[in-house]
């Protein structure tokens, strides 16, 4: 089979890692990939964006499965544009009415409300005037969130009334705005792999968004993920299965053509697990730490879900236990480190630890940094004490300028 990913970060990274290793596949392709992904399948460029583009690379490859990696390609279309255009192509990543549960805060409000899926208390407002007058006098703190796509930045936790009206006067006037309750509790990511009406739930994960320790600091696109999570009760599991199945049943009674992954963005609290957002696609870095424990062919399930015919037995997975830990540049969220040359990888993998590339370029046969997070460090063992000892251990190798990262991921699961 002829494959083709599109992305760029740790992630596609990941996913060119595992499906590379499917006997199903043929020739690997990866647009426009990064140093990392080079190791497994072709880099290709092309504006990912651009739906016109992505279905002449298709054709031009003659790719027979194409897998959608990040959120702004759905948002654009690309889905559709391909399954229109090269029919003979299956596509993994949800339509662009599908991938609205992402790319719009306020339909996925409207979505969960409709079928009963539980979530915090929240208002949506056309535009950041009208929710500062909401902020002026609402209870605190608040979190507010920009209706569009930010890359898993665009959520402010405002816990003063100058932090709130400060969140909504950065955005531009004509931007809706979704304000809700703060929830207290324990976060999780559940993934769900459909066919549109089928569906597998992932192992869930937690990914830590802040960027400093003790979770505070700004909202970022991740951290650093674990797996398992011990501090899941059977009720939470049950409570999850639940959600799913709504989510699941929605998508189907809005005649949504939904093939790939749906994220629960989840909050677990003293009142139940609630929902706090939707990806349309497999979360970053929840999908790196899940490669690692995947021992199915992922290709063929990829494969068959996008062809609405996902297979009925469950994936197996390694029940060992997975801490990641990324390291990011020194002005990350706020701006990408470029051109930093990056030492020691060569060194790390050769110690035996597995590290996925997300922000890096190579430059005069240098490989340097590319964005704000660079490297994605993985431990892995039977417990997880030992997991995050090997991810930290691993990132002693690695050095570039302005380079960080936090030190107390998995923390609250290890004894």
């Amino acid at each position: 089979m002829r494959v083709l990913i599109i992305g760029s970060g740790g992630r596609e990274h990941a996913l060119a890692w595992k499906i590379s290793a499917s006997p199903l596949c043929t020739k690997l392709f990866i647009a426009p990939g990064n140093p990392g992904t080079a190791a497994y399948g072709e880099n290709v460029v092309c504006d990912i964006c651009d739906p016109a583009a992505v279905v002449s690379l298709v054709q031009s490859l003659s790719i027979e499965l194409l897998v959608i990696g990040p959120e702004a390609a759905l948002a654009r279309g690309v889905a559709d544009a391909v399954r229109a255009e090269v029919p003979s192509c299956d596509v993994f990543g949800p339509t662009k009415a599908g991938a609205r549960l992402e790319w719009s805060k306020a339909y996925a409000k409207t979505f969960m409300n409709k079928y009963g899926i539980p979530t915090a208390r929240h208002y949506t407002f056309a535009a950041p005037k009208e929710a500062a007058r909401h902020l002026a006098d609402c209870a605190l703190p608040v979190v507010v969130k920009a209706d569009g796509l930010a890359a898993g930045k665009g959520v402010i936790i405002a816990k003063t009334r100058a932090q709130a009206m400060s969140a909504v006067d950065s955005l531009p006037e004509e931007q809706a705005i979704v304000v809700e309750e703060f929830l207290e509790g324990s976060e999780a990511s559940v993934l769900l792999m459909t066919d549109g009406w089928r569906y597998h739930l992932l192992p869930p994960v937690r990914d830590y968004k802040a960027l400093l320790e003790n979770n505070v600091g700004p909202n970022t696109g991740g951290m650093g993920a674990i797996v398992p999570l011990s501090d899941l009760t059977a009720r939470d599991l049950g409570e999850i299965e639940a959600i799913a199945e709504r989510t699941i049943f929605g998508l189907v009674s809005e005649k949504l053509d939904y093939r790939g992954i749906i994220y629960l963005g989840l909050m677990v609290t003293a009142a139940g697990v609630k929902v706090l957002e939707y990806n349309a696609r497999f979360g970053d870095p929840e999908c790196q730490v899940l490669m690692s424990l995947w021992q199915s062919d992922l290709l063929y399930y990829l494969a068959q879900a996008a062809k609405g015919e996902l297979p009925s037995t469950p994936p197996a997975w390694s029940d060992a236990c997975v801490c990641l830990v990324v390291a990011c540049g020194g002005d990350y969220p706020y701006s990408p480190s470029r051109g930093e040359e990056i030492t020691g990888l060569r060194e790390a993998v050769a110690a035996g630890h597995l590290v996925f590339q997300a922000g890096t370029a190579e430059k005069e046969g240098k490989l340097v940094t590319n964005g704000g997070r660079v490297l994605n460090v993985l431990g892995q063992h039977q417990e997880m004490a030992m997991a995050q000892r090997a991810a930290y251990r691993g990132l002693t190798y690695l050095n570039f300028a302005g380079m960080r990262f936090r030190k107390d991921i998995g923390q609250e699961v290890v004894p």
